[in-house]
């Protein structure tokens, strides 16, 4: 059975630019996705890269992919990373290239001590500290603590790679704008119904074994059994149950891409999820048998509920001079390149 992965918003239709016909409803210009930031890294020789993340209540800390500024816990962070809000209604921005953008440097890094540095891990999640408040106009995101995910729709959002065509295509266009779209919460990797199918199928030999159980996966669907990724892989496995098979959100039905690594999987406008890792099962439903963001793949998610102590414990404790800033602007709350080194392989099963 063979797979490929990678720490990498496509739609059903098109997610390109206005000028080329993006479709509306992937826009991500409404207020409340004013606190999903760019995050742009500077790795020196080896180039600068992008990945997405969240505002969280403190207005200190966004959260993100460990694998955006780690290759695993104990590992070099980037030289320098910049956060850039966008709260305005051109969805063409690219906020790390437009004076209409917010620019807010790191100070601080924290990656979950249990990462390890596996593409697919439970624990790939980190906090990049601000040098300074978030600006007055952006959204920020309480987590979500409604247990276990599986089956339940989401939103997912961020500022990676996009499509002029949609699933049928994959990516071919460029990163920086922010985009967001529907799906559903398949299964976790440790449900109990898969019998540990996955059980140590999915590690890099050359890296510490790591803990996967609670991560999640959402196949990008189009409405045909064809390439119901979810259904097919169940089945493979040996699973007689149409409980994890379904034909997706319709028209509003999007995936993750390179750059959107880090973003943010919303329930009810709280965070899920964090975005970690794309993945295709090729002869499982992917509608090209590459991997391109297309229909019948997966995008992998870290749950936030198992972390939610870990980020209680790493976010910033507001200045008192900040807490009065943060209150006197409640009232105007209404107003890459990077992917991390394709680790990629096949293997049988």
């Amino acid at each position: 059975m063979k797979f490929e992965a990678s720490n990498t918003i496509v739609g059903t239709t098109s997610t390109a630019s206005v000028a080329f016909g993006g479709d509306p409803r992937y826009f991500a210009t409404a207020p409340k996705y004013s606190g999903v930031v760019s995050l742009i890294m500077d790795r020196g020789a080896a180039g600068s890269f992008i990945c997405s993340g969240s505002l969280l209540a403190d207005r200190r800390s966004v959260l993100t992919a460990g694998h955006c500024v780690s290759d695993g816990a104990g590992t070099a962070n980037p030289i320098s990373t910049t956060a850039y809000f966008y709260g305005g209604s051109d969805p063409d921005v690219v906020p790390h290239l437009d004076s209409a953008g917010t620019a807010v440097t790191v100070s601080d890094y924290f990656v979950n001590a249990a990462y390890t540095g596996q593409v697919i891990d439970q624990n790939d999640i980190a906090i990049v500290r601000l040098s300074e408040a978030a600006p007055l106009f952006a959204t920020s995101y309480d987590l979500y603590d409604g247990g276990d995910l599986t089956l339940q729709d989401f939103n997912v959002a961020g500022y990676g790679r996009r499509s002029t065509v949609g699933g049928d295509l994959g990516v071919d266009a460029g990163v920086g704008r922010r985009r967001q779209g529907d799906n559903r919460y398949e299964f976790r990797l440790g449900d109990p119904e898969l019998d540990g199918a996955f059980d140590g199928a999915l590690d890099d030999p050359d890296k510490p074994a790591a803990n996967y159980s609670n991560v999640y996966l959402a196949d990008f669907d189009n409405g045909r059994r064809a390439n119901d990724a979810a259904c097919l892989i169940t089945g493979a496995i040996g699973l007689q149950s149409y409980k994890f098979c379904d034909l997706g959100r319709g028209a509003s039905e999007a995936s993750i891409a390179p750059g959107d690594s880090g973003g943010p999987g919303f329930i009810n406008g709280k965070i899920a999820t964090v975005t970690s890792f794309g993945l295709t099962y090729y002869d499982y439903g992917d509608i090209d048998r590459s991997y391109n963001s297309s229909f019948g793949e997966y995008g992998g998610f870290v749950s936030t509920a198992i972390h939610s102590s870990w980020i209680s414990s790493v976010m910033a404790v507001p200045e008192p001079s900040t807490w009065a800033m943060m209150l006197s602007g409640f009232g105007m709350m209404g107003y890459s390149l990077r992917r991390r080194r394709a680790a990629s392989r096949a293997i049988a099963a």
